[in-house]
């Protein structure tokens, strides 16, 4: 599913009264019939504030249960090459202290009553989510607007949560045989775009940081008019709404800043990097450059990336793992952000088999489906596995707000999923032939290999 990125700006300082409508384009009978016969069929309550703050509301009481999301359409896309990591920093600052409310205050008022707390970032935006019982949700739209005005940013803090990230970063990537060969492959994609670096950012950058670089950083991104929030569970909507207006109404906006990203060149010839460390058997990763969530092509090359890697019934499972045995584990996605993402395929080999059993394999099956294409039969189960990943992630008031700030992130349309849903079943034979004769081309290829040895990188 293209549930990844960040979408259009808001704009901010209107001068009318905020205004409730409900979101619901008009549909036939029978689509109306199949959302609701997946459970995709919701009313969802939309207001924008003066200040530029869009709040989403979602009225489900089903069970007493109450998911509230923060959505900062800020990521490391939005980071310069010498300052990488600051947007992931800033998930960390959040929870540390602001004036009303003081340190740890989501943990021990919180989390400590039962909720459950957290936050991600990715690449485009960034998340703080809160799962609770309903009597929680006054205090926490007073502490997430608590901590929006009133953060405190100091050396003390900078310097103990630097250190935080730094350890995170040598955990999870340099200490990491997998995390390596994840930082390497997009850095061998993406030689222009801010893609290249990872999200957690570079030590080097991270310890240059000072306090007035995340005081800019905060003051631009972290505001109402670049903030949309999602509420989902046992509320009523007018409710919400009055909350978040009192709550953030005096916190001003200044409108979503301009992303100035520069496009990444065609790439004109392959590209491979080969590393070492401590490992069992070798490991491969093969990228190629693909395509955004709002490109029509991305739904083709999800179906393609689901018969060739998803589950023990794919081509590229049966083949390699089950058939010619040369891999314990192979695996694949169409990962389509806001801008150009990577088509990537994976594996684990058998002990004595190596990785370029794996390239040659893949590229057999590649060049079989250019050639012959794949049956109606594989594409109708590609659907119907999109399909359930898409409404199985649902199923809860945080898998429901996950779904509906990410598609209002990428597109400025909390129920694009409809759309995404009725254009994967529109997918043909022809588009799945083409997808791969475009984009899985040897000179888009991008490699790279972890073999057994003292960890650094090949020569």
């Amino acid at each position: 599913m293209i549930l990844f990125a960040a979408g259009a700006a808001l704009v901010a300082g209107c001068s009318s009264a905020p205004k409730a409508e409900t979101t619901e384009n008009p549909r036939s009978a029978a689509e109306t019939a199949e959302l609701e016969r997946l459970g995709l069929h919701f009313p969802l309550e939309t207001r924008v504030l003066p200040n530029g703050l869009k709040v989403l509301v979602v009225e489900d009481s089903t069970v007493p249960i109450v998911s509230y999301q923060t959505w900062v359409k800020v990521g490391s896309a939005d980071e310069k090459f010498g300052f990488t990591g600051i947007a992931h920093l800033f998930e960390h600052l959040m929870f540390k202290d602001s004036a009303k409310y003081g340190p740890r205050a989501f943990f021990n008022r919180l989390e400590a009553r039962g909720a459950n707390v957290n936050a991600f970032t990715t690449r485009d935006y960034t998340v703080f989510h809160e799962t609770m019982v309903p009597n929680l949700l006054p205090l926490a739209i007073e502490m997430e607007a608590d901590r929006f005005a009133n953060l405190k940013i100091d050396s003390d803090l900078l310097f103990t949560e630097r250190q935080v990230v730094m350890e995170e970063r040598r955990l999870r990537t340099e200490n990491s045989p997998e995390g390596r060969m994840q930082e390497a492959i997009w850095a061998e994609v993406f030689k222009s775009h801010p893609y290249r670096w990872p999200v957690i950012g570079y030590e080097e950058d991270l310890k240059r940081m000072e306090v007035h670089d995340l005081e800019d950083f905060f003051a631009k991104y972290y505001q109402p008019g670049n903030v949309t929030i999602v509420v989902v569970g046992a509320v009523k909507a007018s409710d919400v709404f009055a909350r978040v207006e009192k709550a953030y109404g005096g916190i001003a906006g200044r409108g979503r800043p301009n992303r100035k990203i520069p496009r990444e060149p065609e790439q004109t010839e392959p590209r491979r990097v080969t590393l070492k460390d401590a490992v069992a058997s070798e490991k491969i990763t093969v990228a190629y450059p693909s395509t955004s969530a709002a490109e029509d092509d991305t739904y083709a090359l999800d179906v393609l990336s689901n018969i060739l890697f998803s589950g023990n019934a794919s081509r590229g499972y049966r083949r390699m793992v089950e058939e010619k045995e040369i891999a314990l584990a192979v695996g694949g996605v169409n990962y389509t952000p806001l801008y150009p993402g990577v088509f990537m395929a994976s594996a684990t080999m058998k002990s004595g088999h190596p990785a370029t059993e794996f390239e040659s394999e893949l590229e057999s099956l590649v060049k079989e489906v250019q050639a012959k294409g794949v049956t109606d039969a594989e594409i109708r189960v590609a659907v119907r596995q999109l399909t359930v990943q898409t409404v199985d992630s649902v199923r809860t008031a945080s898998g429901l707000a996950n779904m509906i700030g990410t598609v209002d992130t990428i597109f400025g349309d909390p129920m694009r999923f409809r759309d995404d849903l009725a254009k994967y079943s529109r997918v043909t034979g022809a588009d799945v032939l083409r997808v791969a004769r475009t984009y899985l081309v040897p000179n888009r290829k991008n490699v790279v290999t972890l073999v057994p040895g003292s960890r650094g990188i090949a020569q």
